[in-house]
């Protein structure tokens, strides 16, 4: 569309709200302007059987007798519909399209479709709906609510914002540089995310899916596709069916849950914050965890970091898995800049060159700075007797299976068997054994054990390895070989030894293994079972809290409904904003420090209605600390403590500071009031037991509260964690 347009004309748009343009086939353009009105311009083109539809040629006039063209306002709505006469002569000849670029306010919402060609959003807002049966689609720079879909095109959203919902049935999706909500479908194409801030929703039947520089909440899912992700930041789930997964975390929100059925996992993320962690796969590699507790062994890991915190799940049905901590300071990957949009009315946004180069989207952390999790190891103990026990274990079941078989064929007198020829090689052979058995047991437990699911199998595979080191042991280190003897039954013992040690070998393994890993899971067991009690403590201590307060407002508001009742009314409204925190309360037993101080403020502000001018507070805290995490209800009880001993017992006016500041690792609270001084023998009533039981409970011996005069405070030290 950038010859001049076939037709044009203006239409005032003071009474017009929403655009409705249905065309047959043509692109759509919707661009915002400053203008109260909206600006129709129509490009018309023709292609003609005489040349085989290979040319398109532009009218310079639209043709009013073979396309119909109506432009009607019915209510606040402005229609516009195009499509031609299907009995008119010329068209059975000839394809004509026609295009349209509206120019609309701010303002106006729309709803636009065409059958077949692209549609183009650029500076709009509010709601739109739109939809294309064969072209692609482009938005950049709207706001609002978009919604759309596209049969077989591509999508590409740029420098957008609000909540955008779009869907394609085979083509390409590209996000740049948007601000918004946004849930995406496609059903074979692949998704390229950049430098995104919200929540990114999307599915795809077969392609892969990129992502870097995402800052909020993403959720995707492909059935065949591989998926790889780069600096991502807050909640994060992805799974796919056939694929392997990528991903680098900057940091975690809430949760984090990735999930294949075939492929391999490989992950970055900051393993010295707290989380609970949930991993299964065939093989995990994974560094040392600070403060672990619960459940790990080489192909599972449940349990906790630090405390627990968000909930990481790493899941494969057949595949390896690979965590590694984040090697700071990092720096994010970035597109060419070949990827930008132009000052036109059109971006230059080209699909097929991708700006994730899938080289240099690959881990920078060395390999070798993990550790392999084997927990049993394939021997089963602690180095450095795993090695050292492993060898005399497999020796002495050797020498006692063939003293047993020896002596008891001695005994029994049954086979006249000339032993004279076999034994100076007796010893030899025994030990070859053993050490054969070991090594094949070392071989097996590290390389294919984990391959196998079912332990009754596992056997088989292990005879092989066996045979196989008991040959190489013969041959290499002493020389001599079964076959070299003249007793059949000697032949057969030989070869069958080193299968009979290393079997009795993996069945101590398999139980030691699994006493393991019910020791593992009852501790784990256990430290659930404490943090279930311990939340419920707090869920106790916060459920007194709450009535006590309420009593104390309740009887204020009574006192003030008679004679003042404008203050009973504010600040029975100051109370229904307060408790929105308490009933809205979730499982979390921290908050941020800026919800903390939103409670504080609400309450005093309902003190503030009973004591009038006798009282007055100040809030000093720096602005970086609001997103510090603290206890739910730490510090309302400590200043309900303030007014009701501090403030109510004085004539004079009463002020209540609460300062807040950090030093290092070391988070101060002061609440300071002017009231009487605290007495020396005071054993705190259940506002100061509440707030210390709560501190116990969540910070063990990293956090303190303590009573000062000169002047009077209540001051708790965190540290923080």
């Amino acid at each position: 569309m950038n010859n001049k347009p076939t037709f044009e004309k203006t239409f005032e748009a003071e009474s017009i709200n929403t655009l409705d343009l249905q065309n047959f086939t043509g692109d759509l353009e919707l661009i915002a302007h400053d203008e109260n009105t909206i600006k129709v311009e129509i490009y018309a083109s023709v292609r003609s059987i005489f040349t085989f539809f290979i040319y398109s040629d532009p009218l310079l006039e639209f043709d009013h007798d073979t396309h119909d063209l109506r432009f009607e306002q019915t209510g606040d709505t402005f229609s516009i519909h195009a499509k031609p006469r299907y009995f008119n002569v010329f068209n059975w000849f000839n394809f004509q399209k026609t295009s349209f670029r509206i120019y609309i306010p701010v303002r106006v919402n729309s709803q636009i479709k065409t059958f077949g060609g692209n549609v183009s959003l650029n500076g709009i807002g509010g709601n739109h709906y739109f939809e294309t049966w064969g072209g692609k689609i482009l938005a950049q720079r709207t706001q609002g609510y978009l919604k759309g879909k596209t049969m077989g095109g591509k999508i590409e959203l740029v420098n957008c914002e609000g909540n955008l919902e779009v869907s394609t049935m085979g083509g390409n999706i590209y996000l740049a540089n948007n601000q918004a909500d946004i849930r995406l479908d496609t059903k074979g194409g692949n998704m390229l995310i950049q430098n995104h801030k919200g929540t990114i929703n999307g599915s795809s039947w077969g392609g892969k899916i990129e992502a870097f520089g995402v800052d909020g909440s993403f959720e995707c899912h492909t059935l065949g596709g591989n998926i790889r992700l780069n600096d991502i930041k807050g909640n994060i789930g992805v799974s796919t069916k056939g694929g392997n997964i990528f991903a680098e975390v900057q940091a975690l929100n809430q949760y984090a849950w990735f999930d294949t059925s075939g492929g391999n996992i490989k992950i970055t993320m900051p393993l010295n914050q707290p989380m609970n962690l949930d991993v299964s796969g065939s093989r995990i590699q994974l560094p040392p965890l600070t403060d672990f507790k619960g459940l790990m062994t080489n192909d599972t890991i449940h349990g906790t970091i630090l405390g627990g915190g968000p909930t990481v799940s790493v899941k494969t049905l057949g595949g390896k898995i690979k965590i590694r901590e984040n090697n700071p300071p990092y720096e994010p990957i970035r597109p060419p800049t070949d990827s930008v949009v132009t000052d036109d009315h059109k971006p230059n946004v080209n699909l097929e060159k991708k700006p994730v180069d899938s080289h240099k989207a690959t881990f920078s952390t060395p390999i070798n700075q993990f550790d392999m999790v084997d927990r049993p190891k394939p021997f089963g103990l602690k180095p450095p007797y795993d090695l050292g026990f492993s060898i005399i274990f497999c020796l002495l079941v050797g020498y006692g299976i063939t003293s047993i078989a020896y002596f008891t064929l001695e005994i029994l007198g049954k086979w006249q068997i000339d032993f004279s020829a076999i034994q100076p090689d007796m010893v030899l052979l025994t030990t070859a054994a053993g050490l054969s058995a070991t090594l094949a047991c070392y071989i097996f437990l590290t390389f294919i054990e984990p391959k196998i699911p079912l332990d009754e199998v596992k056997f088989l595979p292990l005879m092989g390895c066996s045979f196989a080191s008991s040959e190489i042991l013969q041959w290499s280190i002493f020389h001599t070989n079964v076959w070299s003897f003249s007793v059949p039954i000697a032949i057969y013992f030989y070869l069958a030894l080193p299968a009979f040690i290393s079997w009795a070998f993996l069945y101590y393994w398999f139980q030691h293994r699994n006493i393991n890993r019910k020791i593992s899971e009852k501790e784990y067991q256990l430290l659930n079972l404490e943090k279930l009690k311990s939340k419920a403590q707090l869920d106790a201590l916060e459920a007194k809290i709450n009535p006590h307060f309420l009593y104390n407002a309740l009887n204020s508001i009574a006192g003030l409904i008679h004679e003042q009742p404008n203050q009973a009314e504010e600040m029975t409204i100051q109370l229904s904003k307060l408790f929105r925190y308490t009933t809205g309360r979730t499982e979390e037993s921290f908050h941020t420090l800026f919800d903390e101080l939103e409670i504080i403020r609400a309450y005093l502000s309902i003190e503030e209605v009973r004591f009038g001018h006798r009282l007055s507070y100040t809030i000093a805290c720096d602005e970086s600390l609001y997103a510090q995490q603290i206890p739910r209800f730490l510090l309302q009880p400590l200043v309900e403590n303030a007014i009701k001993h501090g403030i109510s017992k004085i004539a004079e006016k009463g002020i209540i500071e609460v300062n807040i500041k950090q030093d290092n690792d070391l988070l101060t609270i002061q609440i300071q009031d002017n009231g009487p001084d605290f007495a020396e023998t005071l054993g705190g009533g259940f506002g100061l037991r509440s707030v210390k039981e709560k501190l116990k409970l969540l910070y063990g011996n990293k956090a303190s509260l303590e009573l000062k005069n000169n002047p009077k405070m209540i001051e708790i030290l965190i540290m923080n964690r």
